[in-house]
């Protein structure tokens, strides 16, 4: 399991619009969203709510991946990539009956186990 480094954390934290968020099937078809619910949990998780989730989640089944992206206006964009599990019960599914407004389905906990980390073309982690 890979770390991610605080300026990464920091790019995330700062960031006000939503995260490009990528899954691709078992047939390698892409899929892309963007994602206004998601969070840093440890330096090794980050944690996304479930709330509309419909090709991402087939993906999810099929092909347990995922890549995001983050941009840091003077450092550059950030891709965070990682293996992704669905949770519905759990401390990390507790998280997210809290942290998203209740007008949202909140269905899951998606978790994604930061492996590789990359600034740019550039593999930092």
């Amino acid at each position: 399991m890979a770390r991610l480094p605080e300026e990464v954390k920091s790019a995330m934290a700062a960031a006000n619009d939503a995260f490009p968020f990528a899954t691709c099937s078992k047939d390698q078809v892409p899929n892309l969203i963007y994602l206004t619910y998601l969070k840093v949990v440890d330096d090794e998780t980050v944690l996304v709510a479930d709330n509309y989730l419909d090709k991402t989640l087939r993906n999810i089944q099929e092909n347990p991946r995922a890549c995001f992206a983050v941009r840091d206006k003077e450092k550059g964009s950030y891709q965070v990539k990682g293996s992704i599990e669905r949770k519905t019960s759990g401390p990390l599914y507790e998280e997210v009956q809290k942290w998203v407004e209740a007008k949202h389905p909140r269905k899951a906990a998606v978790i994604l186990h930061v492996e590789e980390v990359y600034n740019g073309a550039t593999k930092i982690v």
